[in-house]
């Protein structure tokens, strides 16, 4: 079901964690759907205003995403923690590093 169904089922007393569908960190890294439907830039920013609301009604709410100008905008209301993840799949072995990403708190 989607996200917006889900945060409809939440009750007070329920934290939420959202882990969507990645914001590129290039334009060669473009994945941002798990289903046939894309998961893109208004779908984040949906994502980021219903976080909010959600914690304004008393549901804290974490979202975790790539570590991007735009995700930094969309969840500017949130606390913001920042970290690097390091990265086990990719085709080459020896370019696997790290990648920037944040974890928004609502409601903390």
């Amino acid at each position: 079901q989607s996200f917006q169904d889900t945060f409809g089922m939440t009750e007070l007393g329920d934290v939420i964690y959202c882990d969507p569908p990645y914001i590129p960190l290039s334009a060669t890294s473009n994945f941002t759907s798990y289903s046939k439907e894309s998961f893109g830039p208004d779908l984040q920013v949906l994502l980021a205003d219903m976080a909010a609301e959600a914690a304004q009604n008393g549901k804290p709410t974490l979202v975790s995403n790539h570590n991007t100008p735009f995700a930094e905008e969309i969840y500017s209301a949130a606390h913001i923690e920042k970290f690097e993840v390091r990265r086990l799949i990719s085709s080459k072995a020896e370019t696997r590093g790290t990648a920037p990403e944040l974890l928004a708190i609502y409601g903390a």
